[in-house]
């Protein structure tokens, strides 16, 4: 889970990527590139989290500015906003 935290933030990932590339099987020692298919799932789920991430993260934030706009002109009437818009 740590891991996938690390690969989300975009902060070391490619350590965690080439070392993911390197292993090998349980009880065996790293070779190198020794399973390049695994930096398929990286870059996917770097795509992928990435971009859902920032799209809700932007979603969230537009929502909650349309709310506080709403809240700012409740109880004005039609002539105070005129007025405020003047």
């Amino acid at each position: 889970m740590m891991t996938l935290f690390i690969v989300a933030s975009l902060e070391g990932w490619p350590d965690i990527m080439l070392a993911a590339v390197d292993s090998t099987y349980v009880d065996k020692g790293p070779t190198q590139e020794y399973s390049p298919l695994n930096a398929y799932f990286f870059l996917i789920f770097i795509l992928i989290g990435s971009f859902f991430l920032l799209n809700f993260f932007i979603g969230v934030l537009f929502l909650k500015y349309a709310q506080a706009q709403k809240n700012e002109t409740k109880g004005y009437t039609q002539a105070h906003l005129t007025w405020k818009d003047i």
